[in-house]
C-alpha cells in the first residue's frame, strides 16, 4: 500500500503541475489581453473575473480538498479539549498549499501586468486580497461539502450563492432588471479597485466574512462529528417478507443480487454514491439531449461513453472496498467471492438501461445513431466493467459503510485506480478514431459492439480469473481491510 500510495501521489502532483501550468498559460493571456484594454486598469481587469475564478476554484476542491472532519477520527478520542482537533484541521486547511494553487494565475499577471504599472504597494494588496478569498473559498467549501455529505438536498443551497455572485448580472443604475454582463465585469471591477487601494469597508468585509465562515465551518465540524461519534445505533426492524423474489431462480448469484440492492437501501454512503451517480447521469443526459452546447460528433462521443461510464467509475472504482467491512465472511464461503464479482457485473451491466433509455432523445434529435448508442453500452458493459472489476484484486482499504464524517475517505489512493479509470474513459475513442482510418464510421461502431459483446459472453472466463488472482492474495487483502475499518 505504501508502493501505491507513492505512486497515486506522484500521479496527483503530475496533474497539479498540469493544472499550474495551464493557469500560468493563462495569466499570461491575460496580462497581454488588459495591457490593451483601455476601459479599465490591470488590476481591475483581473478582479472582473473574480466570480468565474471562484466558482471554478470551489468545485476543483472537491477532487483535493478533505474537510476537518474526515481527518479527526483518529484524535477525536484522545484526552484533549474537544475542540482542540477540529481547531487544529481548520487551522491547517487556513494555511494549506492548496490555497496557494490559484495564485499561479495571479501572480505571473501581476508581475506582468500590474507591478510595473501601479507600483510594489498596490501589487501587494492585489495578490493579498486574491488570498485572503481564496481562504473564504476554502472555509465555504468545507461547510457546503460536510453539508452536502449530512445530506444531498444541501446541494440546493448552492443556487442562491451562485445567484448573489452573479447579482450584478441583473441590476442596472437605476435598479431594473436586465441581464447584461457589462454590469457583471464592471462591478467586480470596482470591488478590486477598493481592495487594491486599501478601501477599509472592502477589507473589513472580507476579513468580517472570512471569520464568519471560519466560525460556521468550526461549530459545524464540531457538532457533527461529535454527534456521529457518540449516537447510538438503532435496532434494525427485520422484515420477514422476503423482497425480490423473482431472484430464488437465480441461487447463490441471485442471494448477491439481493445483497447489492439491499446495501444500496440501507447503507448511507453506498446510497449517497448511487444517488449521486444517477443524477449526474440525469443532468448530463438532459444536457446532451437537450442543449446545443455540445452538438460537435467528437464532444457527442466523450460523453456518451462519460455517461455511460459512471457508474462504473464512482461504484465498481471502489469494488470490495464496502464488502471490506465483512471481508472474512465472505471468504469463508466456497467461490463466494466469484458469485458476488458475478453479481456484480449482472447489476451495473443491466443498469446501463438508465442511461441508455435517458439518451434516446440524442437519436431522435439526430446528435447520435442507435448504433452509437448500442455499441458504447456494450462496451462499456463488457470491457469498462473488465477494467473496473480487475481493482476486486488490488482494493485493500475498507469503505465505511455508514459514518460520513469520522470514517475514512474514498478518494483513488492508488496508481492502478487511476489508470484504469484514465483507460476506461478513453479507450473506446481512441478505438473509433483507429477503426475509422481504416473503415466508415458505422463499421467502426459495429467492431466495437463485436468487442463488447465479446467480453460479455466470456465473462464467467475473465470473472474466474481475478477470484483465482484475488483468492491467491486473500490473506494480505483480509489483513489490510481489517486493518483499516
Amino acid at each position: 500500500m505504501l508502493t501505491q500510495g507513492k505512486v497515486a501521489k506522484f500521479m496527483t502532483y503530475l496533474m497539479i503541475a498540469l493544472l499550474v501550468m495551464y493557469l500560468i498559460g493563462i495569466s499570461i493571456t491575460f496580462a497581454l489581453i488588459a495591457t490593451d484594454v483601455k476601459s479599465s486598469t490591470a488590476y481591475e481587469f483581473m478582479y472582473s473575473f473574480l466570480p468565474f475564478a471562484m466558482t471554478l476554484d470551489f468545485f476543483a476542491r472537491f477532487m483535493l480538498q478533505q474537510t476537518p472532519s474526515q481527518q479527526v477520527k483518529p484524535y477525536a478520542l484522545l484526552p484533549i479539549p474537544r475542540y482542540t482537533c477540529i481547531d487544529f484541521f481548520i487551522i491547517r486547511s487556513l494555511l494549506s498549499y492548496g490555497n496557494l494553487v490559484m495564485m499561479f494565475l495571479y501572480v505571473p499577471f501581476a508581475l506582468m501586468a500590474v507591478v510595473f504599472a501601479e507600483g510594489i504597494g498596490l501589487t501587494t494588496l492585489f495578490l493579498l486580497g486574491f488570498y485572503v478569498i481564496e481562504l473564504i473559498i476554502s472555509q465555504a467549501y468545507s461547510i457546503f461539502r460536510t453539508l452536502v455529505s449530512h445530506n444531498m438536498l444541501y446541494w440546493i443551497g448552492i443556487v442562491p450563492v451562485l445567484a448573489l455572485l452573479a447579482s450584478p448580472l441583473f441590476f442596472n443604475a437605476d435598479w431594473t432588471l436586465t441581464v447584461n454582463f457589462e454590469h457583471l465585469f464592471r462591478g467586480y471591477a470596482h470591488l478590486g479597485g477598493w481592495i487594491c487601494k486599501g478601501n477599509a469597508i472592502a477589507w473589513g468585509s472580507m476579513l468580517i466574512i472570512l471569520g464568519i465562515v471560519t466560525a460556521i465551518n468550526r461549530r459545524l465540524q464540531h457538532k457533527l462529528v461529535y454527534a456521529e461519534l457518540s449516537r447510538e445505533e438503532k435496532a434494525m426492524k427485520v422484515s420477514t417478507k422476503q423482497s425480490f423474489k423473482f431472484l430464488n431462480e437465480w441461487g447463490i448469484i441471485g442471494e448477491f443480487l439481493r445483497l447489492e440492492m439491499f446495501s444500496i437501501r440501507r447503507n448511507k454512503n453506498v446510497r449517497k454514491t448511487f444517488i449521486s451517480s444517477n443524477v449526474i447521469v440525469l443532468m448530463l443526459s438532459l444536457v446532451c439531449s437537450f442543449s446545443s452546447v455540445y452538438d460537435d460528433l467528437g464532444m457527442v462521443r466523450f460523453w456518451l461513453i462519460y455517461n455511460f461510464s459512471i457508474y462504473g467509475a464512482m461504484m465498481l472504482l471502489r469494488i470490495m472496498t464496502f464488502e471490506g467491512n465483512y471481508i472474512e465472511r465472505l471468504m469463508m464461503g466456497h467461490h463466494a467471492i466469484e458469485k458476488l464479482l458475478t453479481a456484480k457485473f449482472y447489476f451495473y451491466s443491466a443498469i446501463l438501461m438508465f442511461p441508455f433509455l435517458l439518451m434516446i432523445p440524442m437519436v431522435i434529435t439526430g446528435k447520435a445513431s442507435l448504433l452509437m448508442l448500442f455499441s458504447y453500452m456494450a462496451f462499456t458493459a463488457g470491457v469498462g466493467n473488465f477494467l473496473f472489476m480487475q481493482l476486486a484484486v488490488y482494493n485493500k482499504q475498507t469503505a465505511p459503510l455508514n459514518q460520513k464524517f469520522i470514517g475514512r475517505t474514498m478518494v483513488e489512493n492508488s496508481w492502478i485506480m487511476i489508470l484504469i479509470e484514465v483507460l476506461a474513459f478513453t479507450m473506446p475513442l481512441l478505438l473509433v478514431k483507429i477503426f475509422m482510418v481504416f473503415a466508415s464510421e458505422n463499421t467502426a461502431y459495429i467492431i466495437l459492439l463485436v468487442i463488447g459483446l465479446t467480453f460479455i459472453g466470456t465473462h464467467r472466463l475473465w470473472l474466474g480469473n481475478i477470484y483465482k488472482r484475488l483468492n491467491e492474495r486473500k490473506y494480505e487483502n483480509i489483513e489490510a481491510m481489517m486493518t483499516t475499518r
